[in-house]
Parts: structure tokens; C-alpha cells; sequence
């Protein structure tokens, strides 16, 4: 009778150590769906902010060429009329 009772104990043991198992086996596969889905995300968002700062990049030598052009209309100007070219503090 003895041995039938540590035997139910032992089994009822191993069920419970399987069932944690089978839990924890569960959420290791869901962490790392998630560790993908958080990598991809990453990986997209360090393409999007290469892209913005190529955008900026480009946005800003735009700008510097048009304030070259009028910098260089400006000089032109002064020069065909004889008027002193504005400053940057006017």
C-alpha cells in the first residue's frame, strides 16, 4: 500500500514537472515570436531613419543652393546698379 501511495505521489510529481515544462516551453516560443516581431521593427525603423536623415541631407544642400543663388543675385544686382549689396543683419 506504501509503495502504491509513493508511487501516485512520484507520478503525480512528474505530471506537474511536465505540464511546467510544456508552460514554459510555450512561452520561450512566444518570447521569441516576439523577439522577431521586435527585430523586424527595429530593422525597419533603422531603414526609415537612414532614409529621413538622406532626405535631410538632401533638403539641406537644396536650401544651401538656393541661398547661394540668391546670394549670388543679390551681388549680381549690386553690382549692374551701383547699390551696396544687403548684409545678412538687414
Amino acid at each position: 500500500m506504501e509503495q502504491d501511495e509513493s508511487l501516485n505521489r512520484l507520478e503525480n510529481i512528474i505530471n506537474k514537472l511536465m505540464g511546467n515544462l510544456d508552460a514554459v516551453a510555450a512561452e520561450k516560443d512566444k518570447l521569441a515570436g516576439q523577439l522577431q516581431r521586435t527585430n523586424q521593427e527595429n530593422e525597419e525603423l533603422q531603414q526609415e531613419l537612414t532614409r529621413l536623415r538622406q532626405e535631410k541631407e538632401q533638403v539641406r544642400e537644396r536650401v544651401g543652393g538656393l541661398i547661394e543663388t540668391v546670394e549670388q543675385w543679390e551681388r549680381n544686382f549690386a553690382a549692374t546698379t551701383g547699390a551696396q549689396a544687403p548684409t545678412e543683419s538687414e
